[in-house]
């Protein structure tokens, strides 16, 4: 036995320092308008002076959370003997070398009020129920750990030894090899408990971080095939649900430079390897790829909801020492990126088993007509099932009693931990409930006892839809409704977790249209498809439409979601007939949104006037590239309307301007759209409060990527009486041919990869549904004839379909279609169109002197 110890602690990243030189105090002056030409945003100075405080926090070189002791160890438990391996029924004699050892770890986590969780990692294929509650109640008594503080997880590798109960009815052994799993299960249960013994006596003051890296070797097995994934991956045409991230927790002692502890997750199977020789699988080598990483650190893997996810390609032992670099190489970046979320607060915890109940469970009488089966695995499960009926009077139970458990890791990641081989769709149905960086979902952890499949697995069949049942021993097949129940248990626990703090937990909005292009029909509460002959019929399809967009974005939040409107002025510069003031503005618990704010010159006594929110298409400068800082002429479009009159904000988009850092894995948003979505939408509140501008007469601008998102926000925000987008959009089947690879970035949807397979057929929107969206509101639409990213003939093929809906309200005169003969452009004459356009529908813009 070897047994390793060690403390383990992390370091708070503070973000966003303070400008060269400044501090908060002289911050603070120019916040309350001491450094301005302009007094500031009236309706909100109370908000300010708090949110100078808070920047000050937030920004400035503060400590590390205080209050955590960190304890960690590991201990071999490599089979010191030949043994049977787990994991594939076709092996044909015991294990006959090593390729990695074996290791069971443990981190003890300590809260400054003495609350405790312990993570257990498993290099094992599973264990099964009683192996978890031996371990566990052994625990209680030893260490005083109760039941939800103690999370036993395993890496499933498949080159590992046979263990307890777990998938038994799998293999033929003799009494002799059977006996010898008792005894290596016993064994192992012990070295659990000494290792949990170990990383309570290694408790040391910590500091605990998180981030999230990415990952790409998994691949959904149910829809790609193992022989033809590389061609698939040159070509753009992997298919089928997955989750690429990579939740990593980070634990550092204080004052040491070094990581003392890095545990990271990953949904996939670990089967790279089939052969007889011992190893980790791609957990295995990861775990000596973070350690050779951060040296001194214990590295920790466990699993996510991999069932139907493997590594591919696969069979060889450099795949798996590729695919463990690759969690490695993915820490790494995420560690240097500079984006680690510090952990305060307190732990909590809970753990429930409820009942899930099988489809069906076969009679004695049927049990024993199996054994006449000519498939040897239905036989060998029926005489597993007749063992438990050796009790003349005993019958088979009608459920399991499947274990749910929960962490809620302080102020960070909440942490669910599902027993058995839990499929992908669960990870993304609960991140898209919760919120995605700081949701982790490990499978596999507490008993593996079958695969638990989606109700969308579970309709579809095969192998993780029931198949898989026989080689469990399990009686029958779940019945339909196991993802219900589960889902429920989640959300029950949750509410425990947060102690009664309001938690929004829904599924995401559903569209109910077949056809999304369809603008012509709308469905009925029965599910009829029914002509579009008036607005009211519309708005049936309007509400589809934005239900679409979240499919494909993530849930739009509600206003009590975010933080409070504060803004905070940096910086004023004047620029002749208008002052340009750098601003910042919360949004929600991230980062704050950077933008610029143009006030045009103004008499004391004009009215408040329109204002336009001008976003920018992707350039390293972000905001700054629509104020005149680019190296083009054609984009100064911020610039330009201020000089009209128009009080204008123009944001950073994430990942551009000052938001060139930002993580879009940490965020809870589920893609980079909706995370801009909701710095634009709280933009619009930042221009609606401000006292030169009438809240009512507000419009939103935008070339390339800031065409589509200025539709994105029109749609989802009301507020927006005018639009003009500029080559910012085509119907999907138009953009390059229906490959949609450019739209599933980080920095965009990436659910159209990960959960519509980028199937056309599957997206759930599509733009001409969302421009007919904004009738009868004005849009005005640039799109030139030679522009190679947005093609122009779908748009003229939307043209008509859009204006029907217009129509419906007796508003086609605010519809505008231009299309010049230019390339990705937005030329001076459109511009000028574009500004008499938005004059037109939000009125005249402030005109006159510089007297205030």
């Amino acid at each position: 036995m070897h047994l390793r110890g060690e403390a383990a602690v992390t370091h708070k990243y503070q973000t966003g320092p303070l400008a060269d030189g400044q501090t908060c105090q002289q911050r603070e002056r120019i916040v309350a308008g001491m450094s301005t030409g302009h007094r500031p945003f009236g309706r909100l100075l109370l908000g300010l002076s708090v949110l100078v405080g808070a920047t000050c926090g937030l920004f400035g070189a503060g400590s590390a959370v205080a209050g955590w002791q960190v304890g960690m160890a590991t201990v071999e438990i490599t089979p010191q003997e030949p043994m049977w391996m787990s994991g594939y029924a076709a092996r044909q004699h015991p294990a006959d070398g090593k390729l990695t050892d074996l290791w069971a770890k443990a981190m003890v986590l300590e809260d400054e009020y003495g609350g405790r969780c312990v993570l257990v990692t498993l290099d094992l294929v599973g264990i099964d129920s009683g192996m978890s509650k031996r371990i566990s109640q052994e625990a209680e008594r030893r260490f005083g750990i109760a039941r939800e503080r103690l999370a036993l997880t395993t890496t499933h590798t498949h080159s590992g030894p046979v263990v307890g109960n777990n998938l038994r009815p799998m293999y033929a052994l003799e009494p002799a090899s059977w006996r010898q799993i008792d005894r290596y299960t016993s064994w192992v249960e012990q070295q659990v408990l000494q290792v949990i013994g170990a990383a309570l006596s290694d408790l040391a003051p910590a500091e605990l971080s998180w981030t999230v890296g990415w990952a790409t070797f998994a691949a959904n097995r149910r829809e790609n095939s193992e022989l033809d994934i590389e061609r698939l991956r040159a070509e753009r045409l992997v298919k089928g649900p997955c989750d690429h991230a990579v939740p990593i927790l980070l634990v550092k002692r204080p004052g040491e430079p070094a990581y003392r502890g890095i545990v990271c997750g990953y949904a996939c199977h670990a089967t790279v390897l089939d052969g007889y020789q011992w190893s980790g699988d791609w957990p295995g080598y990861a775990q000596l790829a973070l350690e050779e990483a951060f040296p001194g650190a214990i590295a920790m893997v466990w699993v996510g909801c991999g069932a139907d996810q493997n590594p591919m390609p696969r069979r060889d032992v450099s795949m798996a020492e590729r695919y463990g670099a690759q969690i490695a190489e993915a820490a790494k970046k995420a560690v240097a990126s500079e984006r680690l979320q510090a952990i305060g607060g307190t732990l909590a915890a809970d753990y429930r088993e409820i009942d899930l109940p099988y489809a069906h469970v076969p009679s004695r009488e049927q049990l024993v007509e199996t054994l006449e089966h000519s498939n040897v695995y239905e036989v060998r499960r029926a005489r597993h099932l007749l063992e438990q009926l050796e009790d003349s009077a005993a019958t088979l139970s009608e459920s399991y009693s499947y274990p749910i458990q929960s962490w809620r890791l302080g102020d960070g990641p909440r942490w669910f931990f599902l027993g058995g081989e839990v499929v992908i769709d669960y990870a993304l149905e609960i991140k898209s409930r919760l919120g995605s960086g700081g949701t982790w979902v490990a499978g596999y952890s507490n008993d593996v006892m079958a695969y638990i499949p989606s109700q969308r697995v579970l309709e579809e069949g095969g192998y993780e839809g029931g198949g898989s049942v026989v080689y469990y021993g399990l009686p029958g097949p779940w019945q339909s409704g196991v993802e219900d129940r589960i889902l429920s248990e989640v959300d029950h626990q949750l509410r425990r977790l947060e102690g009664g703090r309001e938690v929004r937990w829904e599924p995401l909005p559903v569209p109910r249209h077949p056809d999304r292009r369809d603008l012509g029909h709308w469905l009925d509460s029965s599910g009829q498809l029914r002509p579009v002959e008036t607005a009211a019929d519309w708005e049936h399809r309007r509400s589809d439409a934005l239900a679409g967009l979240q499919q494909a974005m993530g849930r739009l939040p509600v206003p009590s979601e975010l933080d409070p409107l504060t803004i905070e002025i940096l910086e004023t510069e004047s620029f002749g007939s208008y002052d340009r003031q750098s601003i910042r503005y919360g949004v929600d618990s991230g980062w704050p949104a950077t933008a610029d704010l143009y006030l045009p010159h103004r008499r004391r006594e004009a009215p408040a006037g329109p204002a336009v929110l001008a976003l920018h298409p992707t350039h390293q400068i972000g905001k700054r590239v629509v104020g005149g800082e680019g190296t083009g002429t054609n984009r100064n479009y911020a610039m330009e309307l201020a000089e009209l009159g128009f009080v204008v904000l123009a944001p950073d988009y994430p990942s551009f301007g000052e938001q060139a850092n930002y993580s879009f894995l940490t965020d809870p948003y589920l893609s980079g759209s909706m995370r801009a979505l909701v710095a634009h939408r709280r933009g619009l509140d930042v221009l609606a409060s401000h006292p030169w501008v009438d809240p009512n007469r507000l419009g939103a601008i935008g070339h390339s990527l800031g065409g589509h998102n200025a539709i994105f926000l029109a749609a989802a925000d009301a507020r927006v009486k005018a639009t003009v987008t500029s080559c910012g959009w085509t119907p999907f089947p138009y953009y390059y041919g229906g490959d949609v690879t450019g739209w599933t970035s980080q920095r965009y949807m990436p659910r159209l990869r990960d959960v519509f397979s980028q199937k056309l057929e599957r997206l759930p929107f599509d733009f001409d549904e969302l421009v007919a969206s904004l009738a009868p509101r004005a849009f005005f639409t640039n799109s030139p004839e030679a522009d190679s990213n947005f093609e122009v003939a779908g748009i003229r093929d939307a043209e008509p379909r859009i204006r029907s809906v217009y129509a419906l309200y007796q508003a086609e005169d605010q519809l505008e279609f231009h299309y010049p003969a230019a390339e990705h452009d937005f030329p001076e004459p459109q511009r000028q169109a574009a500004y008499r356009f938005l004059t037109r529908w939000l009125g005249e813009p402030l005109r006159g002197g510089a007297d205030d």
